[in-house]
């Protein structure tokens, strides 16, 4: 039997796939990014061959519903027991040999393939998203009955999918999120009372003496608790032989029993551990959670939901409550500091119109302020509490103080505290655009296929900050022309509405201000590498082309289109994969495009993928924006070194680190400025938008 099960696919060319072996006379490199290339093949066929699973289930049901249609209609008297769908569950969990549960869950994925979500499920048959995605999205989505909101939120979803680029299943899960809450506000609040029914403390046993405790609580509550036991781990001296594992265990149990956690070295007589109660305490006065929310929504002008670091999308009652804790420290990001508007349309009062977030802090000891600390394992700084950001009014700067540096990228690794913001989505418009244009591992991919909005405004962004929006179609002003030549080159000859100015401290370039550093980080939420969930406020900010020390003029700005959040693990990576041959490394890029959508790419082996900043929805007020850096003339190849003894085209440094660093740093430029020019032609040969 397995023989012949075997056969039927030994025997099926996957070629035209992409599934193509490698030849074994190439050289092991060519071959492993050959392999890479196969491996991703077959995982998009699995998206294929689900929706066929899927498929079949609906047709089945489909014939099944229909024939006892008919028969109730012709007058036949029903004597089954079992309607049609418990029937299917039955039939697939024999077929499929697993559970009930499992059944139900295949049918019912179905059932919302055919009915409610088929424009999102084509994304599965174009191989755009994965199994796994669809299914974590339908049960995201389940909450919504009225039809004409379903099919709202499957246009939505579908397109905001296919736009996103290279995305996790969370992530996915957070898009569908984020447009339920927006376009059923009431089944938002009905799913946010339904959790808070499943408020609960459980245990479990587990074998080898081992039990569990589970709490389950609000996310901010959670992470607040989470981040308190770190804060008492932290504390422990390094002779300490337990696994941090074992820490954060006893840490909790003691937290939760009332007893003092003690350091589990051996020599007492050396130990340096901070576990007092002041120094403990101490520590957990500097934790912050992170929201992020519009100020309109934070009045309780509308219902638009907000961003929870660590946690994604919550909605605008969940945000307006986390506000009113006794203990929250509300504060204004003002992007004015950051987007000059060059339109003379706009005017002053467009720039007074764009604001920025707000911060809400809550925890056991709180205090205002950001403080840096170097225990926190991701190198940033922290607080107890929760910090809220709103987009809407104008406000003050946000009263961050940037931490001391943890490191520095690439030869000079930076980080900075902060929390950040994200530009109103056009995902309700992104359904009419190809998936196949939208999602790709190769350069061209979603963001040059972005230019289908062409800088069109959204109808629900416009009525928010309707003269941050005006179209880039306006004249050039002779004032900018003569003091800015660069910018007319940035959308196709014309002026866009607003610049980004004033994005690094003015008396150290390489830091970025505070209202950036609050920006980027709620703009991108996470670390920035796909699949990497490390919530952004405890990421490390990297410039993506590296900070020049010597002439900060030659080398990557600290500006939105150059700095992004990375976690201390992927941070390293990137800094120190490919010594002895840049090629081996990693290349990240960062950009916007000519909407002002803020993307950024990652080439590993050859294969470059891209992603769209997630929380872009957040602010309207990025619509548009662009920097000077993006018409600047791409940097120069850099020079070709001969090829190490074991290392062929490789590169083997014969001036020391600094000289190997700079090598690296000069090949990372040259590739980056050949996947430009990549993105470019590709842009070139998709043409117009197709409607």
């Amino acid at each position: 039997m397995t023989d012949v099960f075997a056969a039927r696919w030994t025997g099926v060319d996957f070629t035209p796939a992409g599934m193509i072996a490698p030849d074994v006379s190439d050289d092991e490199k060519t071959q492993c990014r050959e392999w890479i290339v196969y491996a991703e093949a077959a995982w998009r066929g699995q998206a294929f061959l689900y929706w066929q699973q899927i498929h079949a289930i609906g047709q089945f049901l489909d014939i099944t519903l229909a024939a006892l249609d008919d028969r109730v209609c012709g007058g036949e008297e029903q004597k089954d027991l079992f309607d049609p769908y418990t029937q299917a569950v039955e039939v697939f969990a024999i077929v499929f040999a697993g559970n009930r549960r499992a059944a139900r869950t295949l049918v019912g994925v179905a059932i919302a393939a055919a009915d409610r979500l088929p424009k999102t499920a084509d994304l599965l048959r174009q191989s755009v998203i994965s199994p796994e995605m669809f299914v974590t999205v339908a049960e995201r989505t389940d909450i919504v009955d009225d039809r004409k909101i379903v099919a709202q939120v499957d246009e939505d979803l579908a397109g905001s999918l296919a736009r996103a680029g290279h995305v996790s299943v969370k992530a996915a899960g957070q898009i569908a999120d984020r447009i339920v809450t927006k376009r059923d506000a009431e089944a938002s609040r009905k799913r946010h009372e339904k959790a808070q029914r499943r408020k609960n403390v459980t245990q479990r046993d587990y074998a080898e003496g081992l039990g569990g405790i589970h709490v389950t609580a609000d996310a901010e509550e959670t992470r607040l608790a989470y981040e308190a036991v770190e804060a008492m781990v932290a504390g422990a001296c390094l002779n300490d032989p337990r696994t941090m594992g074992a820490r954060r265990s006893a840490a909790a149990i003691a937290r939760l029993r009332g007893l003092p956690f003690t350091c589990g070295c051996p020599d007492k007589t050396t130990c340096t551990a901070t576990l007092t109660d002041e120094e403990i305490s101490e520590r957990q006065a500097r934790i912050i959670v992170h929201a992020v929310c519009r100020k309109s929504t934070l009045a309780g002008q509308d219902d638009q939901p907000g961003f929870l670091d660590g946690h994604g999308p919550i909605s605008a009652d969940h945000v307006r409550d986390l506000a009113r804790h006794p203990d929250a420290l509300v504060r204004d990001l003002d992007l004015t500091k950051l987007l000059t508007p060059h339109s003379a349309a706009a005017g002053p009062d467009a720039s007074s119109r764009r604001s920025s977030g707000l911060h809400a802090g809550r925890g056991l000891d709180t205090k205002a302020g950001s403080v840096a600390t170097g225990d926190n394992p991701a190198g940033t700084a922290a607080q107890h509490g929760a910090d809220t950001e709103a987009t809407g009014s104008p406000g003050p700067a946000a009263e961050i103080r940037p931490p001391d540096d943890h490191g520095r990228d690439e030869a000079d690794r930076a980080v900075s505290d902060g929390g950040g913001p994200a530009r109103h989505d056009t995902d309700e418009q992104a359904a009419e655009l190809p998936a196949s244009r939208a999602f790709r591992h190769v350069s061209a991919s979603a963001s040059t296929a972005q230019r289908a909005t062409n800088g069109s405004v959204p109808p629900d962004v416009s009525a928010h900050d309707s003269t941050a929006l005006r179209a880039n179609n306006g004249p050039v002003p002779p004032d900018v022309a003569a003091h800015d030549p660069t910018a007319q080159r940035a959308n196709n000859g014309r002026v866009p509405p607003v610049f980004l100015t004033d994005t690094a401290q003015p008396g150290d370039p390489y830091r970025p201000t505070a209202a950036l550093d609050v920006l980027v980080r709620a703009l991108f939420g996470t670390c920035t590498i796909p699949g990497c969930h490390q919530p952004a406020w405890c990421c490390e900010l990297d410039h993506c082309e590296e900070y020049d020390q010597v002439c900060p003029a030659s080398g990557g700005p600290t500006c939105l289109c150059n700095v992004n959040p990375k976690c201390q693990r992927h941070h390293l990576l990137k800094t120190h994969l490919g010594a002895s041959n840049p090629a081996d490394g990693w290349v990240d890029e960062q950009w916007i495009d000519d909407d002002g959508t803020v993307w950024t790419a990652i080439t590993v082996h050859g294969m470059t993928f891209e992603t769209r900043a997630p929380n872009q929805w957040l602010f309207p007020q990025l619509t548009g924006v662009k920097c000077a850096h993006q018409s600047q003339a791409p940097p120069e190849p850099g020079p070709h070194a001969p090829a190490g003894p074991r290392n062929e085209g490789g590169y083997t440094p014969r001036g020391g680190l600094r000289a190997a660093t700079a090598y690296k740093h000069a090949w990372r430029r040259s590739e980056r400025a050949r996947l430009r020019r990549e993105r470019a032609r590709a842009a070139e040969a998709a043409g117009p938008p197709p409607f």
